[in-house]
């Protein structure tokens, strides 16, 4: 399970190093946003208040404050699924949801919660569950997802997350 959780992150993280391309043809835009589900470790966490503007992008990981996901938000197309990409690195988020926001396929967090390489992949195992919505151009993701943290690197860790993004 190690193995896949990391697997999934790292997918989701080189997604959002690749979709950063400025090439207006090959890229559609939409929304995206989140909304709240539960986790084991701490409370539900609750959809951000608001939209967010057009290209960007905001989360909440359990029971935390509300955050501004920094970076620009890239939605593509591809074969009936929208890929979003916010930011890079540790901190970039990524997710593949159902164009019409009907199912999600995957949602990398990345390092967030004290927690690294936090996410969720559909069809995995003990892997956390996700749900989407679609209002225009904004997908509401919500669910549960798994990390790591440094300290117990053994036991993997959920936590309910809420992303919210207005694709441009």
């Amino acid at each position: 399970m190690t193995l896949a959780v990391g697997g999934v992150a790292i997918v989701a993280l080189s997604l959002t190093g690749c979709s950063k391309s400025n090439d207006k043809e090959s890229t559609e835009t939409t929304g995206t946003s989140a909304s709240a589900s539960s986790k084991a470790e701490t409370p539900a966490a609750e959809a951000p208040a608001g939209k967010p503007e057009a290209g960007h992008a905001s989360m909440k990981i359990g029971d935390g404050e509300a955050k501004e996901v920094s970076g620009a938000a890239v939605c593509t197309v591809a074969g009936g699924s929208m890929n979003i990409a916010i930011g890079g690195g540790d901190t970039g988020v990524a997710a593949v949801v159902a164009e019409d926001g009907s199912a999600v396929h995957s949602v990398g967090l990345g390092s967030t919660d004290g927690l690294t390489g936090l996410a969720y992949q559909e069809s995995m195992p003990n892997g956390g569950s996700a749900t989407a919505t679609k209002d225009d151009k904004t997908y509401t993701i919500s669910g549960e997802a798994i990390g790591f943290d440094a300290a117990n690197p053994t036991a993997p860790a959920k936590r309910a997350f809420v992303l919210v993004v207005t694709c441009p």
